[in-house]
């Protein structure tokens, strides 16, 4: 018979006699099943905070109340809330080349300060002394988003632009008939100078002003654009020979801020004399959109030279406008022409996700001032302080089924500013043309 062996196990040159484990035996429960993009329930919780004050009451160097006031209030400064859409299994969904995105949004306090006081009343031949540690007031003054929206989709448009490497050409042809006009004032640059020299002292100097408005006109709507568009066609034509398919990924914002003030409402901080909070808050705002697109300029059927050209139908609206007197001083101040240009706008590929993601926060730093109940009492109050910060947020995320649309708007005042210098000498060269006296050709 043989002996059994029993199980060991060596340690250290030892060996042990390994005990079986007992384990309990317990009843499998069985799970639900998990629903993947699913809408949590929004929290909101109210973030507070507690005022401390304290001051005494003497008159003559009698104490009538060592504690006339001795308070620890709850003040709300603001909300803390977040809303979701649950997806667990976004890295599934990006592997599978998939849209993982979610709406999102988060709101809160990301920093509060109080400001500590001492302050000192003589009101009517009453002395008060006071202390305290109290929070200012938060602001949340987010402005409309749609402008901000519309320059951050003005500037994604034009990065995927790039990656097509298509062009307008459409209105440079239709403006080829001004090319020999163009050279030929080139050529007689010479002449001009000298007739406008000649004709100073007859035309007063306007005859040189004429000059110089047409020389700007010529080279910055005429040979300034000529050479550009020349050089995009020659981009356009190779990109389009040397054309791929593939994914790419763009991001563009656009962001803005401000200040504003506010003065608080003021609250007892000694006998017959108040406390309050003068406010100056820095607001900043931003959005910022993020698509990824798989382009399709190869494989894909419908797209063609005269399309990546912009010779087709579509781009019939635009070369219109774009052609009609003065429209370029309609564009400084207004969108017609990248609206005209964004509405019959057709991506070359697949949208596979796109979302558009807003910020705001505001920080606002609040300094403590002093005044009695009533104007007329007889005495002051005096004291001391520091500010008190508070610090708050809101962010959301939204998920877009396309890539979105700019409307037609007022451009905003950084808009019209920028490339100023530019604009005022173009329209300056207009009307010194209109008025700078007689024709020299």
């Amino acid at each position: 018979m043989k002996p059994v062996l029993k199980p060991t196990v060596t340690w250290d040159g030892f060996s042990f006699e390994r005990k079986p484990k007992l384990y309990p035996r317990i009843p499998r429960i069985k799970r639900e099943k998990r629903v993947y993009g699913s809408a949590r329930t929004p929290t909101s919780t109210p973030v507070t905070v507690f005022n401390d004050r304290w001051a005494d009451w003497a008159v003559n160097g009698v104490m009538l109340n060592p504690n006339l006031i001795n308070a620890h209030e709850k003040v709300v400064l603001g909300t803390d809330g977040k809303s979701y859409v649950s997806t667990p299994d976004w890295k599934v969904k990006i592997a599978k080349g998939a849209d993982a995105s979610s709406p999102y949004s988060r709101q809160g306090i990301s920093r509060k300060i109080p400001a500590k006081y001492n302050c000192l009343s003589t009101v009517n031949n009453y002395r008060s002394s006071g202390r305290g540690s109290v929070y200012c007031g938060s602001y949340l003054e987010p402005k409309d988003y749609s402008s901000l929206v519309a320059i951050a989709t003005g500037r994604l448009k034009h990065k995927l632009s790039g990656h097509i490497g298509n062009a307008q050409l459409a209105a440079p042809l239709a403006e080829s008939r001004e090319i020999h006009r163009i050279i030929r004032q080139i050529n007689g640059l010479g002449m001009e100078t000298l007739k406008a020299v000649l004709a100073l002292k007859k035309t007063k100097g306007r005859s040189v002003t004429k000059l110089f408005g047409n020389i700007w006109l010529g080279f910055a709507f005429g040979v300034n654009p000529m050479l550009k568009d020349l050089k995009s066609a020659a981009d356009s034509i190779l990109k389009y020979t040397t054309r791929q398919d593939y994914n790419v990924k763009l991001s563009a914002g656009a962001s803005m801020d401000w200040f504003s003030a506010h003065k608080g409402t003021a609250d007892l901080a000694a006998y017959l004399g108040y406390y309050g909070f003068s406010h100056d808050t820095h607001h900043e705002q931003s959005v910022r959109i993020t698509a990824g697109i798989d382009l399709q300029t190869r494989s894909a059927a419908s797209y063609s030279m005269p399309e990546h050209l912009g010779l087709k139908i579509s781009a019939v609206p635009g070369t219109l406008w774009e052609l009609t007197p003065f429209s370029w001083v309609v564009d400084y101040f207004v969108t017609v022409g990248p609206w005209l240009d964004d509405m019959f706008f057709t991506l070359p590929g697949v949208l596979k996700y796109c979302v558009l993601t807003k910020k705001y926060r505001s920080v606002t730093y609040g300094n403590i001032y002093f005044q009695k109940v009533n104007a007329s009492d007889i005495g002051d109050i005096t004291g001391s302080g520091g500010t008190a910060v508070v610090d708050a947020f809101a962010f959301s995320r939204e998920v877009l089924a396309t890539l979105p649309s700019q409307p037609i708007r007022i451009k905003s005042v950084d808009e019209v500013a920028a490339y100023g210098i530019a604009k005022l000498l173009n329209l300056a060269s207009v009307i010194a043309g209109r008025h700078g006296g007689p024709r020299l050709d």
